[in-house]
């Protein structure tokens, strides 16, 4: 193997290794009710996008994840 091969290969599983920590941040991001709206929104769509796809589909199970309600704040500047 390759010098950049085994660099990719050594990046990849940093990466894989870090996923756990990673969802940890997103989730507190989109829980800290002090943040801005924004923030918080972008937290949650980054979440909603790794469990159903962009196209909003669970995977393998063929349904839809469903309509998204906002609350508060959200709420208001949805409208």
């Amino acid at each position: 193997m390759s010098e950049q091969g085994r660099e990719t290969r050594d990046a990849k599983q940093m990466l894989l290794s870090s996923g756990a920590a990673a969802v940890e941040v997103i989730v507190s991001l989109m829980q800290d009710s002090g943040l801005k709206p924004e923030l918080r929104l972008k937290a949650a769509e980054s979440i909603l996008d790794r469990i159903g796809g962009k196209n909003g589909s669970l995977e393998g199970s063929g349904e839809g994840v469903g309509a998204v309600r906002f609350e508060g704040v959200l709420e208001e500047w949805s409208r």
